[in-house]
């Protein structure tokens, strides 16, 4: 193989592939990112840990075509700290890898490309175009309250879904659930599927739509991710690179029953000001449960917490509210991570009594949302 490219393409593919290779795999070869020179698609490089799987084509001048792994970490990081300008590689006998960047002259081993696994192909099946722009803001509103714990996968990961013109994300941990809607437009194409994406997936999902934000940022139009399923994997793809995912078979819960369909009392507040208030007093909150009492009176929601070994606190936020009294515990982090997701002015908190879940929802116009948050005995 012998190719030359800018240092800024290949810096560019390299960023976004070398995260999913994975170094503490018992199969070496998965530690290493692929590259394929051809010239009819210039320089593709590969990626995946057999779960996930990440490619991106970049632009490349391909002299003698062919194909080579190579350590990513190793080799993203020589790139990022080569000069700004030309770089050329080449690979010799037994795989072996010439960097050269002006006077810089790196020599590294590389492994036999036909031991890189085959990454997933969506086949042709057909795409469904979404805007980065709602995908975005799906994945902002209910990436937090994502379990992580892989041995609970229903709840390890992300319930994307759409039907009837609805586009959704629905997460929950079991202690918190977030579900943001987006209603398309009445032109756009209404796709139909629901799969559970794995929490590292979405974390993947969320780096390729800033990378199209940013691009969009610079100067480009709003920009469109596709979107394919089949064979048990998610594809998403955007500008020459294409993320797969393989999907978990597991059954989401059945998040309807858990987002209370009316409750008895709402209390409107300014978003800030409650954002305020909880970090203030979350400092003196126990550091295991991290919880804070709500006390609600008309006009008024006062947050106080104590903790033996640290002290106690109060604060009195104003709001809209002319009920009956409550008094009610919820995990502050839980109510900052909702809050501080969402970008309205102002909120709307919905309770019923003291034992029952908690919901935050925003208050004007835009995506359709809802943070429920389980009630905890303080």
């Amino acid at each position: 193989m012998q190719i030359t490219l800018q240092k800024r393409d290949f810096l560019r593919g390299l960023a976004r592939t070398h995260g999913v290779a994975d170094r503490k795999s018992s199969m070496p070869i998965l530690s290493n990112v692929l590259l394929d020179a051809n010239p009819d698609h210039g320089l593709r490089l590969s990626a995946t840990d057999l779960y996930l799987g990440m490619s991106s084509v970049v632009p490349a001048e391909v002299i003698v075509p062919g194909v080579v792994a190579v350590a990513a970490r190793t080799l993203f990081e020589i790139v990022k700290n080569l000069p700004a300008g030309e770089v050329k590689l080449s690979v010799g006998e037994n795989q072996a890898c010439e960097i050269r960047c002006g006077k810089v002259v790196y020599r590294i081993p590389g492994m036999p490309g036909e031991d890189f696994p085959p990454l997933p192909n969506p086949n042709g099946a057909e795409s469904v175009p979404v805007r980065v722009a709602i995908l975005s803001e799906l994945v902002a509103l209910t990436q937090y309250s994502m379990s992580t714990d892989d041995t609970r996968p229903h709840l390890a990961g992300a319930l994307f879904a759409a039907d009837d013109g609805v586009i959704r994300m629905v997460t929950t941990d079991g202690h918190r659930l977030s579900k943001a809607e987006h209603h398309l437009p009445p032109d756009a194409p209404k796709p139909s599927f629901s799969m559970l994406v794995p929490h590292r997936g979405v974390g993947e999902l969320r780096r390729l739509l800033d990378d199209a934000r940013a691009d969009s940022k610079a100067g480009g139009e709003a920009p469109v991710l596709d979107i394919v399923e089949t064979g048990g994997h998610a594809f998403f793809s955007y500008a020459g690179t294409m993320l797969s995912v393989k999907l978990a078979s597991e059954q989401f819960p059945p998040f309807e029953k858990v987002i209370p369909q009316s409750q008895t009392k709402r209390v409107v507040t300014e978003r800030s000001r409650l954002i305020e208030a909880l970090k203030r007093i979350s400092l003196v909150a126990n550091d295991k449960s991290g919880g804070v009492q709500l006390s609600l009176e008309p006009g008024v929601l006062k947050i106080q917490s104590q903790n033996p070994d640290v002290g106690e606190g109060s604060e009195e936020v104003d709001v809209d509210y002319d009920g009956e009294a409550l008094s009610i515990g919820f995990n502050a982090r839980y109510m900052l991570d909702v809050l501080g997701a969402l970008t309205h002015d102002e909120v709307a908190l919905g309770l019923s009594g003291e034992l029952d879940p908690g919901v935050i929802r925003p208050v004007g116009d835009g995506v359709d949302f809802a943070g429920v948050i389980m009630p905890m005995r303080i």
